[in-house]
C-alpha cells in the first residue's frame, strides 16, 4: 500500500475544518460605499473587520464587482496636511477589529465601470493571506460632508 498517498489524503481531510474555521472567524459589518457624481471614476468603501480568531490575520487583496481594481489606502497627516498613501496589506491581531472609515484607512475602488447610485449595493470581497475570501454586500450612500483631502486624493487617482 502507498503510505505517502494515504498520508496526503488524511492531511487534506484534516485541513478542511481549518479552512472552514479560518473564514468563520473573520466578520465584516457596516459596509458602505460612498456615492459620488457620475463623472468620477473612483470612490471609497468602508466597513469594520473583526478577527474573532485566536491568531492574527492579514488582508492581502480586495475586489469589488464594479471596480477594475481595489487598493488599501490610509490618510496620514504630514507637516499639517492630510496625505493619502497606499498600503500593501491590512494586518488584524487576534480578537481585534479594524475600522475602515472616512479620514483613515479605507478601500479605494478604482476604475469603476460606472458610479453606483445611492441605495444600490456593491459586492466586496477581502482576500486573506491564507488564500481564503470573505465577502459582503455594501450599501451605496451619499455623505453630507466629504473631506477635502479625499477629494484631492481621488482627483490624483484619475
Amino acid at each position: 500500500m502507498n503510505k505517502p498517498w494515504i498520508a496526503a489524503v488524511v492531511a487534506a481531510f484534516l485541513s478542511l475544518p481549518v479552512a472552514a474555521q479560518q473564514s468563520a472567524v473573520v466578520e465584516l459589518a457596516g459596509a458602505w460605499v460612498r456615492a459620488l457624481p457620475p463623472t468620477q471614476t473612483n470612490t471609497a468603501a468602508y466597513l469594520t473587520l473583526t478577527n474573532r480568531g485566536d491568531t492574527g490575520i492579514t488582508i492581502v487583496g480586495a475586489s469589488a464587482d464594479l471596480a477594475g481594481k481595489v487598493e488599501f489606502h490610509t490618510a496620514r497627516e504630514i507637516d499639517g496636511y492630510m496625505h493619502m498613501e497606499q498600503l500593501q496589506d491590512l494586518p488584524v491581531a487576534a480578537g481585534q477589529s479594524l475600522q475602515l472609515a472616512p479620514g483613515g484607512t479605507h478601500l479605494m475602488l478604482l476604475g469603476l465601470a460606472r458610479m453606483p447610485l445611492s441605495g444600490e449595493t456593491v459586492h466586496l470581497c477581502l482576500e486573506l493571506a491564507t488564500g481564503h475570501e470573505v465577502c459582503t454586500v455594501a450599501e451605496v450612500r451619499k455623505t453630507a460632508g466629504i473631506m477635502q483631502a479625499h477629494i484631492y486624493h481621488e482627483r490624483q487617482q484619475k
